[in-house]
């Protein structure tokens, strides 16, 4: 959790400050740490592609729909940067770690994803690194709605991603 948390803050104050290569930089780091062969899971590799390619899917549909304007290269501002795509990956890698334990609480987690994931980026706004373009309340109820859905999504594959490993191996 502290490596997460690192990520988190890095990524943040990184993007705010122009820095968007500290976000990469700590999740090499991460990565390394969770797939040493005493703490690697089946699955945690799987699990941040899924991740990323559904934070590029949400964040990306954010910036179109208006809701958030992200620090970026401005060639890129179109689409979710690279910041928060390892926030994603980031988050993958607690779903068999420290989260594991929301993998049989599917709905808690929804409920948590929906309360703590908008005041993330509530938070990461108030430190410069992303804009809340829109006064209205509908990025927060669009931002929860998603995370009620995605934390959840993530968790139930993180734990089928174990199952299939251990199928195959007691087939072996």
């Amino acid at each position: 959790m502290v490596w997460m948390q690192a990520l988190w803050f890095g990524a943040v104050i990184g993007a705010a400050q122009g820095q968007p290569w500290l976000a990469p930089l700590l999740l090499t780091g991460f990565a390394f740490w969770e797939f040493q062969p005493t703490r690697r899971i089946n699955g945690d590799f799987q699990l941040m592609l899924a991740a990323v390619l559904i934070g590029l899917i949400l964040d990306t549909s954010w910036i179109k729909l208006g809701w958030l304007e992200y620090k970026a290269d401005g060639a890129f501002s179109h689409r979710a940067p690279l910041w928060i795509l390892a926030l994603w990956a980031g988050l993958a890698l607690t779903l068999n770690h420290s989260l594991a334990w929301l993998q049989s609480r599917l709905v808690l987690a929804a409920l948590l994803g929906a309360v703590n994931s908008p005041l993330s980026y509530l938070a990461a706004s108030r430190l410069g690194a992303l804009n809340i373009v829109t006064e209205s309340g509908a990025w927060f109820l669009g931002l929860s709605l998603s995370w009620a859905v995605a934390l959840p999504l993530l968790l139930w594959l993180a734990s089928h991603l174990k199952q299939i490993k251990h199928k195959e191996q007691a087939n072996v």
